[in-house]
């Protein structure tokens, strides 16, 4: 059965938690070294060199395999790469196919096979065969080997031992996991207990001298000091045992200088660096080590947020190194300590400091790199001030407007009576001379009646003295006949007056008499009110606030409710100097004619008028409200 490029796994995998401590009866002359260091090296690299060799010896010791090489690796989840740890023979590299199985395996947490599967002949073709090492159910690692066996049942031999021998290494990652468990466990504990000693403290300066006092103490260094990024410069803020020190001291510049050292390469710096994978500049830590005593210094930068804040610089004597535990613990102190300490350093600061550095710190992202959306909103911003400082409209001014007549006259009896017709009311158009309203006169005409019976006897008595030839009698008649005449001619004209007519042609604009036929009035009572159809004027309610910009001769325009669509050019005619309290606010009443034809408008019309009072530019104008009233306030609260 062969099937290229086919996945396959045992399917009688064996027990993963079976132990490799039992040792072969005889072992080898060639190998006993290797078991020496398997079991007894301590360091990763070497025991997982030795298991390749081992596990490749056991592969041809069973003669029907055929083992071409055997390799070991460490996988890192969060990168998803393998580090090789061992293989065998020494020299060689592993294969495309191997690698690919290996990532197979950890992704499938299942042993896998590849390649052609052997017949009932020995096969021509490579098989690589990969087994995942898991600790608490994730992949730490996995061994391959590539081999050309003989049959199935020397690749399932292959894979069993395979899985057998990984045993051993399993439990040599786990081992290693659970020391980096214990150191991390460590580290919380130590930078929780700095991070406490920082906290009981109030002000910044207690909190940093705390700190570092603290850890000297913990972690038994001889100084520890604190230092903070300034200008591209690292200024010590606080060294352990020292309430105060002078900022010109030696020391001080050279824990200075090693900070810098540190922070400019952006990593933890160990002088000595024996031991240390990666090589890092360390002149000025051992030049401070010379100067100062120190046999072993170490530097962890402190980062937080975005950027690198200082650095934490320890010093130990020479009989006392670091050890890697020791060195790891110390970064993460500094990972924990760097955002507290930053941020303990923000809030003790003063008020008019916090607010120059949050502008410093937006201007560096305004004009350095990055930040696009940022750039593009300021630029925005830029335009639209710069914009609204050049541009410039008309300022004008709103009040609310109310359209009546330039004449109103008012329509009142002569003389008590009563009211016997009504034709019209608030809302007609009529024309001079019509009737508006129309008093009872039967009780004139029944006086005019009496007068003139009156009258007519006077005048015969007239006639009979004028036939006696009665000088004196015919002076009283006559008399009696001139004051007959003068009393109905005063009746004709009250009755004539009974007719209430229109002056002019107008508007009724008030007045509705036709709910109150027979009802008595008064001489001078207010029965109607008159305007003229044609010509009109507005009143203005103008606010306190800009009736100062209001002037006579200014000209705007009227919108009424009724006509929305039409506008109106208006003149400001008179400006009244009495103001009127309404609805909360102030206004002064402005009164304005008509520039053109308002055939359309009829008294009582109420809308909205702008007055436009000059040119100015729009920030202006849109500020003018808040402008004045910070004005006023600022009179108003100032001592002077």
């Amino acid at each position: 059965m062969t099937a290229e490029g086919r996945e396959h796994s045992d399917p009688h995998p064996a027990d993963q938690t079976t132990q490799t401590d039992a040792k072969v009866a005889a072992v080898p002359a060639g190998q006993a070294a290797l078991w020496r260091t398997l079991t007894d090296s301590g360091d990763l690299a070497e025991e997982g060199q030795s298991w390749a060799e081992l596990m490749h010896a056991q592969f041809d010791e069973a003669g029907d395999i055929h083992a071409a090489a055997v390799f070991a690796f460490v996988y890192d989840a969060p990168s998803r790469q393998l580090k090789p740890i061992g293989g065998s023979p020494i020299n060689r590299v592993a294969a495309a196919a191997a690698v690919d199985a290996c990532m197979s395996a950890v992704d499938q947490l299942r042993p896998v096979a590849r390649g052609e599967m052997p017949g009932q002949s020995r096969a021509s073709g490579m098989i690589v065969a990969a087994a995942p090492l898991i600790v608490k159910d994730i992949p730490v690692g996995v061994v391959v080997v590539e081999m050309q066996p003989d049959s199935q049942a020397a690749m399932r031999r292959a894979m069993r031992k395979l899985q057998w021998g990984s045993a051993w290494l399993r439990d040599r990652l786990r081992a290693e996991e659970s020391t980096r468990e214990e150191t991390r466990y460590a580290a919380a504990v130590e930078a929780l207990n700095t991070v406490i000693a920082v906290a009981e403290r109030g002000d910044f300066s207690t909190a940093t001298s705390a700190a570092v006092t603290d850890l000297a103490t913990r972690f038994d260094c001889d100084r520890v000091a604190l230092g903070l990024r300034r200008w591209r410069r690292t200024k010590v803020k606080a060294i352990s045992h020292s309430a105060q020190f002078s900022k010109r001291m030696e020391l001080v510049a050279r824990l200075s200088a090693t900070m810098d050292e540190a922070t400019d390469q952006r990593a933890a710096v160990l002088w000595p660096d024996d031991g240390v994978e990666d090589t890092f500049a360390t002149q000025a830590a051992s030049v401070l080590a010379r100067e100062h005593g120190a046999g072993h210094v170490f530097t962890v930068p402190l980062y937080a947020i975005d950027r690198f804040i200082g650095a934490l610089t320890f010093e130990r004597p020479a009989d006392k190194p670091f050890d890697l535990k020791q060195l790891e613990i110390l970064e993460a102190v500094g990972t924990v300590l760097a955002p507290i300490l930053d941020e303990k350093r923000r809030n003790d600061r003063w008020l008019i400091t916090k607010a120059l550095e949050s502008l410093a710190v937006q201007l560096k992202r305004l004009l350095g790199p990055a930040h696009l959306i940022r750039k593009l909103f300021m630029a925005g911003v830029i335009g639209l001030v710069v914009f609204f400082w050049f541009a410039q409209s008309t300022f004008e001014v709103s009040a609310e407007a109310r359209v009546i007549g330039t004449v109103e006259r008012s329509i009142v009896p002569g003389f008590d009576g009563f009211i016997a017709d009504a034709p019209v009311r608030a809302g007609d158009v009529v024309a001079k001379g019509d009737l508006l309203v129309r008093l009872d006169d039967r009780d004139l005409e029944l006086e005019r009646l009496r007068l003139v019976t009156q009258r007519q006897r006077q005048q015969i008595e007239y006639d009979r003295a004028v036939a006696t030839r009665d000088r004196a009698e015919i002076n009283i008649r006559q008399t009696m006949i001139d004051q007959a005449n003068a009393e109905i001619a005063l009746i004709d004209e009250q009755i004539e007056r009974t007719r209430l007519e229109a002056p002019f042609d107008g508007l009724i604009v008030s007045g509705d008499l036709s709910q109150t036929i027979g009802s008595s009035v008064t001489r001078g009572q207010p029965l109607l009110t008159l305007a003229p159809v044609d010509a009109y004027r507005v009143t203005l309610q103008v606010d306190e606030r800009t009736i100062a910009d209001v002037a006579p001769g200014q000209t705007g325009a009227l919108r009424v409710t009724a006509l929305p669509n039409e506008t109106f050019p208006i003149r400001i005619e008179k400006i009244t100097p009495v103001a009127t309290y309404a609805e909360g606010a102030t206004t002064f009443e402005v009164e304005a004619v008509f520039l053109g034809e308002a055939a359309a408008l009829r008294p009582g019309m109420q809308g909205a008028a702008r007055i436009e009072i000059d040119e100015r530019r729009l920030v202006a104008i849109w500020t003018k409200p808040l402008v004045d009233w910070f004005k006023i306030t600022l009179w108003r609260w100032s001592p002077i």
